[in-house]
Protein backbone atom coordinates (compact mmCIF):
# COMPACT_ATOMS: atom_id res chain seq x y z
CA UNK A 1 0.00 0.00 0.00
CA UNK A 2 2.42 2.73 0.44
CA UNK A 3 4.22 1.68 -2.54
CA UNK A 4 1.17 2.51 -4.54
CA UNK A 5 0.82 5.33 -2.48
CA UNK A 6 4.64 6.83 -3.45
CA UNK A 7 3.96 5.42 -7.23
CA UNK A 8 1.17 7.56 -6.89
CA UNK A 9 2.59 10.71 -5.65
CA UNK A 10 6.27 10.55 -7.98
CA UNK A 11 3.64 10.05 -11.23
CA UNK A 12 1.86 13.30 -10.02
CA UNK A 13 4.99 15.19 -8.82
CA UNK A 14 6.85 14.02 -12.41
CA UNK A 15 3.71 15.49 -14.50
CA UNK A 16 4.21 18.85 -16.02
CA UNK A 17 1.16 21.17 -16.18
CA UNK A 18 -1.88 20.76 -19.01
CA UNK A 19 -0.76 22.73 -22.32
CA UNK A 20 -3.87 24.82 -21.76
CA UNK A 21 -3.41 25.91 -18.07
CA UNK A 22 -2.63 30.10 -17.71
CA UNK A 23 1.08 30.42 -17.82
CA UNK A 24 3.12 32.09 -15.15
CA UNK A 25 4.71 34.72 -17.21
CA UNK A 26 3.36 38.16 -17.34
CA UNK A 27 2.90 39.90 -21.23
CA UNK A 28 2.49 43.28 -19.54
CA UNK A 29 3.91 45.78 -21.68
CA UNK A 30 4.30 47.60 -24.62
CA UNK A 31 5.69 44.96 -27.59
CA UNK A 32 6.93 45.51 -30.67
CA UNK A 33 6.97 44.25 -34.47
CA UNK A 34 8.32 45.45 -38.01
CA UNK A 35 6.83 42.84 -39.88
CA UNK A 36 4.13 42.85 -42.00
CA UNK A 37 0.59 41.85 -41.34
CA UNK A 38 -1.33 42.41 -45.07
CA UNK A 39 -1.61 45.89 -45.05
CA UNK A 40 -0.56 46.90 -41.94
CA UNK A 41 3.07 47.73 -40.57
CA UNK A 42 5.03 48.73 -37.73
CA UNK A 43 2.71 46.80 -35.25
CA UNK A 44 2.83 47.70 -31.45
CA UNK A 45 1.10 46.28 -28.87
CA UNK A 46 -0.01 47.84 -25.59
CA UNK A 47 -0.90 44.68 -23.12
CA UNK A 48 -2.18 43.92 -19.55
CA UNK A 49 -2.57 40.81 -18.18
CA UNK A 50 -5.38 41.30 -15.04
CA UNK A 51 -5.65 38.27 -14.18
CA UNK A 52 -3.38 34.77 -14.77
CA UNK A 53 -3.68 33.73 -18.23
CA UNK A 54 -6.23 36.51 -19.72
CA UNK A 55 -4.74 39.34 -22.06
CA UNK A 56 -6.58 42.77 -22.53
CA UNK A 57 -4.69 45.44 -24.70
CA UNK A 58 -4.59 47.49 -27.50
CA UNK A 59 -2.78 47.24 -31.13
CA UNK A 60 -2.00 50.15 -33.03
CA UNK A 61 0.05 50.26 -37.06
CA UNK A 62 1.57 52.33 -39.65
CA UNK A 63 -1.34 51.47 -42.62
CA UNK A 64 -4.66 50.40 -42.68
CA UNK A 65 -6.12 46.56 -42.06
CA UNK A 66 -8.79 47.68 -45.21
CA UNK A 67 -5.86 48.90 -47.52
CA UNK A 68 -7.90 52.32 -47.44
CA UNK A 69 -4.82 54.84 -47.12
CA UNK A 70 -4.80 57.45 -49.90
CA UNK A 71 -1.21 57.13 -51.61
CA UNK A 72 1.36 59.81 -49.66
CA UNK A 73 -0.83 60.60 -47.18
CA UNK A 74 0.14 59.47 -43.53
CA UNK A 75 -2.50 56.72 -42.17
CA UNK A 76 -2.60 54.49 -39.63
CA UNK A 77 -4.81 51.87 -37.60
CA UNK A 78 -5.64 50.51 -34.41
CA UNK A 79 -8.24 48.33 -32.33
CA UNK A 80 -8.54 46.22 -29.57
CA UNK A 81 -6.70 43.38 -28.19
CA UNK A 82 -8.32 40.10 -26.30
CA UNK A 83 -6.42 36.85 -25.84
CA UNK A 84 -4.62 33.93 -23.75
CA UNK A 85 -1.66 33.24 -22.18
CA UNK A 86 -1.23 29.61 -21.98
CA UNK A 87 1.54 26.87 -21.35
CA UNK A 88 1.84 25.92 -24.79
CA UNK A 89 0.80 29.10 -26.43
CA UNK A 90 -0.06 32.53 -26.73
CA UNK A 91 -3.37 33.32 -28.64
CA UNK A 92 -4.07 37.02 -29.64
CA UNK A 93 -6.88 38.50 -31.19
CA UNK A 94 -5.90 41.84 -32.34
CA UNK A 95 -9.63 43.33 -33.86
CA UNK A 96 -9.70 43.26 -37.15
CA UNK A 97 -5.75 42.75 -38.08
CA UNK A 98 -6.45 38.79 -37.21
CA UNK A 99 -5.27 36.14 -34.39
CA UNK A 100 -1.56 36.29 -33.73
CA UNK A 101 -0.79 32.60 -32.43
CA UNK A 102 3.03 31.88 -31.36
CA UNK A 103 5.06 31.57 -27.87
CA UNK A 104 6.73 33.50 -25.64
CA UNK A 105 10.49 32.72 -26.72
CA UNK A 106 12.14 34.43 -23.98
CA UNK A 107 11.00 37.48 -21.22
CA UNK A 108 10.51 40.21 -24.16
CA UNK A 109 10.42 38.14 -27.33
CA UNK A 110 6.69 36.47 -28.68
CA UNK A 111 7.33 34.60 -31.95
CA UNK A 112 4.45 33.51 -34.37
CA UNK A 113 2.22 34.36 -36.96
CA UNK A 114 -0.89 36.29 -37.29
CA UNK A 115 -3.70 34.86 -39.78
CA UNK A 116 -5.17 37.54 -41.25
CA UNK A 117 -7.62 37.46 -44.32
CA UNK A 118 -6.55 33.22 -45.12
CA UNK A 119 -3.15 34.00 -44.94
CA UNK A 120 -0.20 33.50 -42.80
CA UNK A 121 2.45 36.28 -41.64
CA UNK A 122 5.43 35.64 -39.00
CA UNK A 123 5.68 37.98 -36.84
CA UNK A 124 8.06 38.78 -34.05
CA UNK A 125 7.58 41.46 -31.44
CA UNK A 126 9.81 42.39 -28.63
CA UNK A 127 8.94 44.27 -25.33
Amino acid sequence: MLLLAIAALVSTIGCGREPTEPSRSDLTGHWQSYDVDLYIRSMELELVQPSPGIIVGKWRALGRTDNACTPGVFCADSSIVTGRNEVAQVVLELLGAGTFVGVLASRDSLNGIIRSSGMNFHVAFKR
